[in-house]
């Protein structure tokens, strides 16, 4: 990845937009009256619970067990590898995915989906930042991230495979991400057309550590760049999506991250979970706009914002895919990862993206 006239980390943040447009994040979801608070905001929630919400903005039992989604989704890349791993609770059940690429050769070292059994064998509790604790088990497949209050650092690990005497698991990650100096998280609440409200912090940009061990390869993960997707909501039975996440480094060494969406977190003029993270800045941006062959996830993605800032262009090497049909449930879930190339345009600056690691997805869901 490399930048025009780069002139060292004051010379790249020069001639941003602030990062003040964004209001802070509220004290709680929920305002005085049990009614959401929507918006799109800077900084972290300190806790997301929904059974605070009043009125009608509370669904039933029924209603609640049906629309009443969590998960936790997470991208570390190096300029050697790149991991990605999820942990969704349903509620009535869970699923899990992971993915290991190494960029020298293409290959994908390892791409697990599982389906999973509903608590107490699944956790996504409701601290997004401090306090977060995620769990998801099988004998075959684990999966764990935790930050502790007053911890500077997320923490997680990931095993697939059943570990026999004498042999390891086929693949084990353990992965720290540095909350603590980097930029500020970015927090959208917003209403959801056919279910109630969605509550999402996404956070990306941030120094990564650890280690990844796949098929008796090692991975180090020290100096890459990651970040996390916390999202929690009642959604609409019928929910669908395009995104983009992407992970990286300037030239110099400057964090960069990006996250864009088109189809969700949408349906008004003040919520917006469109961001670009550069060094500690959080910057928002406008609604994304993206161009992919539904046919052919693996073919070149475009991606721009309506405000003129970004340009990108992906292509994928490889792509985690889940098609199921379980009749009352149904997934079409496609997420190429690979490298993304093109150009942010901050006021008079002008920063070209070449190869940096990310990710795509095409989700449309009937849960």
């Amino acid at each position: 990845m490399s930048t025009e006239r780069g002139e060292g980390r004051k010379g790249i943040l020069r001639g941003m937009p602030s990062s003040s447009k964004l209001p802070p994040a509220p004290p709680t979801v929920e305002d005085a009256g049990g009614a959401p608070r929507f918006g799109t905001f800077q900084g972290g929630l300190d806790v997301v619970d929904l059974s605070r919400l009043r009125g009608s903005y509370q669904p039933n039992r029924v209603d609640r067990l049906r629309m009443h989604k969590k998960w936790l989704y997470g991208f570390i890349a190096t300029r050697e590898v790149s991991v990605l791993f999820a942990v969704v609770d349903l509620g009535y059940s869970s699923n899990a995915f992971a993915l290991a690429l190494d960029y020298a050769s293409g290959q994908v070292l390892a791409d697990v989906g599982v389906l999973g059994l509903p608590a107490p064998l699944v956790k996504v509790n409701d601290h997004p930042g401090a306090g977060l604790d995620v769990d998801f088990r099988r004998p075959d497949a684990r999966l764990r991230a935790w930050r502790a209050f007053g911890d500077e650092r997320f923490h997680g690990q990931v095993r697939l495979g059943v570990p026999w005497p004498l042999r390891k698991p086929s693949l084990e990650l353990t992965w720290d991400l540095l909350a603590a100096g980097g930029p500020p998280p970015l927090t959208v609440i917003a209403p959801v057309e056919g279910g109630v409200v969605n509550v999402t912090q996404k956070w990306a940009g941030l120094l990564a550590f650890g280690a990844l061990e796949v098929e008796g390869r090692r991975y180090s993960l020290d100096g890459g760049v990651g970040g996390l997707d916390y999202t929690h909501g009642y959604l609409a039975r019928k929910t669908s999506w395009r995104w983009a996440f992407v992970c990286g480094r300037l030239d110099d060494g400057t964090p960069i991250g990006i996250n864009l969406v088109e189809g969700f977190n949408e349906s008004r003029d003040d919520v917006n979970e469109n961001a670009l993270w550069l060094g500690n800045e959080l910057i928002p941006l406008g609604r994304a706009r993206f161009h992919w062959n539904r046919d052919n996830v693996l073919a070149p993605w475009r991606v721009t914002t309506t405000d003129g800032v970004l340009d990108l262009r992906f292509q994928p090497l490889a792509a985690h895919q889940e098609l199921r049909d379980l009749k009352l449930v149904k997934s079409s879930f496609h997420q190429p990862v690979g490298l993304w190339q093109g150009e942010v345009k901050l006021g008079d600056r002008t920063h070209v993206l070449k190869d940096a690691p990310g990710v795509a997805e095409d989700q449309s869901v009937l849960w």
